[in-house]
C-alpha cells in the first residue's frame, strides 16, 4: 500500500477537540510526550515574557492543567495561538515510534503533505525518526519553535474583535476570477484550497472593503463569505517579519533540520518544491507553515504525480484537509482511496 500522509493546519478551522488530547494525554505511554510538551511551552512563555501574550491569553497556557481537567479560559480554546500549538502537538504525539523503536504495523508512506500550520507536522513524519527517546527531545524543540511563530504572529497582529477579522472564506467564486477580484487590492489571497473555495486575508478593514466593493458578486447565488476564527492575518507577507522574529531565537532548536534528513518527499506549494531538495528547513517549514501563500491543488497534485500513492492517510485534527484533496481531485484519480486516523477518546 502506497501512503500518502496528510495533515491539517487551522486556518480557522476547528481544531482538534480538547477531549481528544485529554484522552491521549491519558494513556500511559504518552507522559513522558506531554511533559516534554509543557515545558516546552512553558520555556517559551518565560522566554517571551507575559506582556508578549498576556493581550492574547490572559491566562497563560497552563497545558497540564487543561489536559488535566481544568477548564480553559473563555475564548482560548479558538485562539490561533492556541489552536495552531494545539494541532501541532496532536500530530507529533500520533507521529511517535512505538515504544521499543519500531514503527509496528504503520506501513511507511511514499510522501508527505501538510495543509498551513499541518506542514510541520508532514515535515516531521518524513523524518521517519523510530527511536522514542530521541524523538521526544526533537519535539521539545519544534513545539518550542511552533509555540514562539505563533505567539510572534499574534505581536504583530491587530487586537481582535467579533466583528473584524483578519481572514474570511469564500466558496463559490473560480480561482482565476478571484486572483483578479484581490488584484490591486492590500487584500492577499491566502489559500488556494480548490477551484472554488479561498481564503482572503489582510487588515480586517481592508477585508470590509473588498467585501462592500464586490458585495454584488459576492451576493450571488452559490457564492458564500464567511469570516474565520483565526486571529491572524496567516499566509500573508504581513507575517513574514514574525518567522524572522522567531529566526533568531533559532537557538530552541538544537537539533539539525535538512532536506537531506528527510526519508520521503515532503511538498510545499513554491513551485512545487519537495523539501528534500533544500538545505536548512526551518525557515522554509516556518514560512510556508504561517506567511506564504498556500496552492492547495498545486501542492496535492506534485504529491501524486510524483509518488502515486494508492491512499491518502489523513491525521486531521477536522476534516478540512480532506475536504479540500477530495474537492481538488474531483474527476480525476477516482482509484485513489481515503482514510482518516481515528480520533482519540476517553
Amino acid at each position: 500500500m502506497r501512503q500518502l500522509y496528510l495533515f491539517s493546519g487551522m486556518a480557522g478551522m476547528q481544531g482538534p477537540p480538547l477531549a481528544a488530547l485529554r484522552a491521549l494525554y491519558a494513556r500511559p505511554e504518552n507522559a513522558r510526550y506531554f511533559t516534554t510538551a509543557a515545558e516546552a511551552v512553558a520555556r517559551v512563555l518565560d522566554h517571551v515574557g507575559a506582556d508578549a501574550y498576556r493581550r492574547e491569553l490572559p491566562g497563560g497556557i497552563p497545558l497540564t492543567a487543561w489536559l488535566r481537567g481544568d477548564p480553559p479560559d473563555a475564548g482560548a480554546l479558538e485562539h490561533s495561538i492556541v489552536d495552531g500549538l494545539f494541532a501541532h502537538i496532536y500530530h507529533l504525539c500520533l507521529l511517535q515510534p512505538a515504544i521499543g523503536g519500531a514503527n509496528g504495523d504503520r506501513p511507511a508512506p511514499v510522501a508527505a503533505i501538510g495543509h498551513s500550520m499541518g506542514l510541520i507536522g508532514a515535515t516531521v513524519a518524513g523524518l521517519r525518526m523510530t527511536n522514542r527517546r530521541q524523538y521526544t527531545a526533537f519535539c521539545h524543540d519544534v513545539i518550542a519553535m511552533t509555540a514562539l511563530t505563533l505567539i510572534r504572529c499574534h505581536q504583530l497582529a491587530p487586537p481582535q474583535t467579533d466583528a473584524a477579522r483578519p481572514m474570511a472564506a469564500v466558496l463559490g467564486v473560480p480561482a482565476e476570477e478571484m486572483r483578479e477580484l484581490v488584484s490591486g487590492s492590500p487584500v492577499h489571497l491566502a489559500l488556494a484550497n480548490s477551484e472554488r473555495s479561498h481564503v482572503l486575508a489582510g487588515e480586517p478593514a481592508d477585508l470590509a472593503d473588498l467585501r462592500a466593493r464586490h458585495a454584488r458578486r459576492l451576493a450571488e447565488p452559490g457564492v458564500r463569505w464567511a469570516y474565520l476564527r483565526s486571529t491572524a492575518p496567516f499566509h500573508t507577507p504581513l507575517l513574514a517579519p514574525a518567522v524572522r522574529a522567531a529566526l533568531e531565537d533559532r537557538h530552541f532548536m538544537t537539533f539539525p533540520l535538512t532536506g537531506d534528513q528527510l526519508a520521503m518527499p515532503v511538498y510545499v506549494a513554491d513551485a512545487p518544491v519537495n523539501l528534500q531538495h533544500r538545505g536548512d528547513l526551518l525557515p522554509d517549514v516556518l514560512a510556508h507553515a504561517v506567511c506564504r501563500p498556500l496552492d492547495w491543488p498545486s501542492t496535492l497534485r506534485a504529491a501524486i504525480e510524483d509518488c502515486r500513492p494508492d491512499q491518502v492517510v489523513d491525521f486531521g485534527p477536522g476534516a478540512s484537509a480532506l475536504v479540500f484533496t477530495r474537492e481538488s481531485l474531483s474527476g480525476s484519480h477516482d482509484g485513489l482511496r481515503y482514510r482518516r486516523v481515528p480520533t482519540p477518546t476517553a
